[in-house]
């Protein structure tokens, strides 16, 4: 599977490489990425500000990452109904990264939960040097039945080019993207991104196509970014949704958003050579689940 298959060469690649150069200069934790990646989703943490500009820190991103959001994301596309039996699919990922939503998307395939035959798959994230590594191993998985394609460049650019071209997707990702932004974007800018990707939901996606959010689950005076969820859901025009989050295992409480699934369980087992990266062992984000309906649309 992908998901195997791209870990298996991000644990090889930063066994094999060392933070030379580092992009963080005297403040590199020399070859901790963790403390990087923590630095970066915890910005008062940090001894001075701390982007995704590393490679290597990539590396261990998706080492330590990838089952978690790729289990959670799964349990968000069980519920498209109208998308697991269409032959061609088309799917858009903002912030893409890993492409964490595709390794989702591949094991449903496996499972035979999804039967398309060809997927065309369009990742956004702006951070070339970071991921182009990865997005070309990537690439080169299952061409008969996957295209993948990158784009390095802010999303609001890429929708007014999508808008032209006619491309259309049946199902947009957002995948941990509004927490990042709440930490990193400028508010304005972070209304304006809400704005355009709603106008393009309403005037361009068609009927019967899907928007999924998956974040973690916490408000943005924790640093997280849920209620940008619900303003997203208020600017789309008589939408049908469904919220959902994980019990999480690892905090002693968490917020009820929506339905709780019934497991939090990972869709496959951890393997144990991961175990220096100390991954996730189970889900725990909070989801909205977005699809666009006719004006005749009665509630399931």
């Amino acid at each position: 599977m992908l998901v195997e298959d791209i870990v298996d060469f991000c644990d090889t690649e930063y066994k094999n490489k060392q933070c030379d150069n580092c992009t963080y200069g005297n403040n590199c934790p020399d070859n901790h990425c963790d403390k990087c990646l923590h630095y970066i989703h915890t910005p008062k943490a940090a001894p001075a500000p701390r982007e995704y500009d590393c490679p290597n820190m990539a590396n261990f991103y998706t080492c330590k990452y990838s089952y978690k959001y790729m289990s959670e994301l799964t349990y968000a596309l069980q519920q498209l109904k109208d998308l697991r039996d269409k032959n061609h699919l088309k799917v858009m990922s903002v912030g893409c990264g890993p492409c964490t939503e595709l390794f989702a998307l591949d094991y449903l395939k496996e499972q035979e939960d999804y039967q398309f035959e060809s997927l065309e798959f369009r990742g956004i994230d702006p951070a070339k040097k970071v991921w182009m590594n990865i997005h070309k191993k990537i690439r080169s998985y299952n061409k008969d039945q996957y295209v993948a394609k990158f784009f390095y460049i802010d999303v609001l650019e890429l929708i007014d080019t999508i808008i032209k071209v006619k491309w259309v997707p049946d199902l947009i990702i957002f995948q941990y993207v509004f927490s990042d932004m709440q930490k990193h974007c400028p508010n304005d800018k972070f209304k304006e991104f809400i704005s355009k990707i709603a106008r393009f939901i309403n005037e361009d996606m068609h009927i019967n196509t899907y928007i999924v959010l998956n974040d973690i689950n916490l408000t943005t005076k924790m640093d997280g970014g849920r209620e940008h969820f619900d303003e997203l859901l208020s600017q789309i025009s008589k939408p049908a949704y469904k919220q959902f989050h994980f019990f999480n295992s690892n905090k002693t409480t968490h917020y009820e958003y929506g339905t709780e699934y019934e497991s939090n369980t990972l869709k496959i087992e951890l393997p144990k050579k991961l175990s220096n990266y100390q991954p996730f062992s189970s889900c725990a984000s909070a989801q909205l689940i977005i699809k666009k309906v006719s004006d005749d649309y009665q509630c399931e």
